[in-house]
């Protein structure tokens, strides 16, 4: 695993803490069970819990809201 120092540097530099829970990827299989409201553009889940997962296009995967990829995503979008 990484040192207590690598790990300082990592949180510093990029000001998170590494989480799976947000962080790793879903397969459409892993999603939770129940109603949800599928967006139809983006295949975006939003669950009638509140529970929102973003569809990652170029894999397939769904990232739980909170999670870093979607939101480098939409400030790319935004910057240009």
């Amino acid at each position: 695993g990484m040192s207590d120092r690598e790990i300082n540097e990592f949180e510093s530099s990029f000001g998170v803490e590494y989480d799976p829970y947000y962080d790793e990827p879903y397969e459409e299989s892993e999603l939770p069970v129940g109603k949800y409201k599928e967006d139809k553009s983006y295949g975006d889940r939003r669950y009638a819990n509140g529970e929102v997962f973003y569809k990652d296009e170029s894999t397939g995967m769904f990232y739980r809201q909170g999670s870093r990829p979607r939101q480098k995503k939409f400030w790319d979008l935004n910057s240009s």
